[in-house]
């Protein structure tokens, strides 16, 4: 039997070291599109993922009157459907899953724009008032890093909206976006399934 050693090392340096430091799991996009397909991330629509996205999109529009939005790893469009209500001025959202964008798109959504891209390398043309990270944030390699890059991209006054699930090693992630971006509004969402999520609502470290 072929153990693969390099690929045991490589995990269990993720799991002994990366992990417990808040570094994330990255994913390729082909496993994503897989996971639309089957059906595995259908549950981003049903009722038990509603109060987190309400959170999230309370908070977005408590932080700016008609916000330009930023979401990053948009997947099929469920934030952007959630803001439909709302006066926003503008809604970018970004994925690298050609199968989340197609469906997103489908949607026919007002005012919503959906790029293909890497968060990890891809970068806007413009700034936004708010960044969204819903439930993105751990698929990045270093999710300290992933957000400070994202900070230069904020108005004046700009906001990060970061919803995160507590599993793995969430404490420690959280712990390194922290080091970037202070929290200002913070909520812990419970659903009827104690299911629970952090919702922060956060500003880049060191502005007034």
């Amino acid at each position: 039997m072929n153990l693969r050693p390099q690929g045991l090392l490589s995990r269990l340096r993720h799991k002994l070291l990366l992990e417990p430091a808040g570094y994330g799991r990255p994913i390729a996009p082909a496993v994503a599109d897989g996971e639309y397909r089957s059906g595995a991330w259908a549950h981003f629509d049903q009722p038990a993922e509603q109060p987190r996205q309400a959170a999230a999109v309370e908070y977005i529009m408590q932080s700016h009157a008609q916000p330009a939005v930023l979401d990053i790893g948009c997947g099929s469009g469920r934030l952007a459907q959630l803001l439909q209500p709302h006066p926003f001025r503008r809604y970018v959202g970004l994925d690298f899953s050609p199968e989340a964008l197609a469906r997103a798109r489908a949607l026919g959504l007002r005012g919503c724009e959906f790029v293909q891209g890497d968060f990890e390398t891809w970068r806007p043309i413009d700034k936004f008032d708010v960044i969204v990270f819903s439930e993105a944030v751990g698929y990045a390699r270093d999710p300290g890093a992933l957000v400070a890059a994202f900070l230069r991209w904020l108005e004046p006054g700009g906001a990060l909206v970061v919803s995160y699930y507590r599993s793995g090693n969430w404490v420690a992630l959280w712990r390194r976006i922290e080091l970037h971006a202070r929290p200002e509004l913070a909520r812990v969402v419970v659903n009827d399934q104690h299911q629970t999520w952090d919702i922060k609502l956060l500003r880049p470290a060191g502005s007034p």
